[in-house]
């Protein structure tokens, strides 16, 4: 009985060892209005709010022809999945102060809780 079970959790620990993710998966960075946002040079942009994501974060780092989906890590040398790196991100005062009003305060504390910056999984520049 107790090597079923050992056999059991094995077979579940394998499976969620090779669940998929869409993590480095194309999205579309996009505005409050919700158009679709061109990244600029020398930009970085966040959205959090893709129907595209799992995570609902789609980012897109200075030079990118687009955005990917991403998710919030825990810090420098915290490890991503899909080969990407934790990589801690500049944000403006006033998107952080558009996140505070729309998100509940856990949250908020979450996503951002370093002033003006977060950590997320981004691919290497």
């Amino acid at each position: 009985m107790a090597a079923l079970r050992r056999v059991v959790l094995l077979t579940v620990l394998a499976l969620a060892a090779c669940a998929r993710t869409d993590l480095g998966a194309p999205c579309h960075v996009e505005n409050g209005a919700g158009a679709e946002l061109v990244p600029l040079p020398g930009r970085q942009y966040l959205y959090l709010g893709s129907s595209e994501c799992e995570s609902f974060a789609c980012l897109a780092m200075q030079g990118a022809s687009g955005g990917y989906c991403s998710q919030a890590c825990s810090g420098e040398g915290a490890s991503c999945p899909s080969g990407l790196a934790c990589t801690q991100l500049a944000l403006s005062p006033d998107y952080l102060a558009a996140m505070k009003a729309r998100l509940p305060p856990d949250r908020y504390q979450q996503l951002f809780g370093q002033l003006g910056s977060s950590w997320y999984c981004a691919r290497s520049q």
